[in-house]
């Protein structure tokens, strides 16, 4: 068995001694007696693992998968926090794209919720295309949807459009 001492960056393994997939890595925070050790995870919390699930990586492969770690995570956009009916009472002639546009948000925040997690856990590559532009048409549909509704109310959040294909939609 291997020695560990602290701030070692480490990969974590699954049941059979190999790497989850997607990988995911961490550093060794504190070494107890019992032979636990508490590892810090790159979302910034913490975690008990005993020796033999997780081996010791160098720093490249740590950088590489931490990167990948990273490009996984988003921030998922929630659900309009409005009572429909009073801000559809306070606007009658807006009334049918009102209750349009609060109906394809609702299923446009479904949709990225139900991707972003199988695309987190398994891996964007790993994605069937037809999930993959259903996840894209989403993102830009809720683009679409809550700056329809910032025009009419400027308290409720407009959708900034990402840089870059993989980045997330942050609300």
């Amino acid at each position: 068995m291997a020695e560990y001492k602290q701030g070692d960056k480490i990969i974590i393994l699954d049941y059979n001694g190999k790497p989850l997939v997607p990988q995911v890595v961490a550093r060794i925070e504190e070494i107890y007696p019992d032979g636990k050790y508490r590892l810090d995870l790159p979302d910034g919390a913490a975690c008990f693992e005993y020796a033999e699930h997780f081996q010791k990586i160098d720093e490249d492969t740590y950088t590489k998968y931490l990167k990948a770690v990273h490009e996984r995570e988003q921030e998922l956009p929630l659900d309009l926090k409005i009572d429909i009916r009073k801000f559809v009472a306070k606007r009658p002639r807006l009334r049918r794209e009102i209750y349009r546009n609060y109906e394809l948000d609702k299923k446009y925040v479904s949709i990225i919720h139900a991707y972003a997690g199988r695309i987190s856990m398994y891996g964007r590559e790993n994605i069937p295309n037809q999930f993959i532009w259903e996840f894209e048409d989403a993102k830009q549909g809720i683009i679409q949807t809550r700056s329809f509704f910032h025009d009419i109310d400027e308290s409720i959040k407009e959708v900034d459009v990402p840089d870059q294909a993989n980045a997330p939609v942050i609300l």
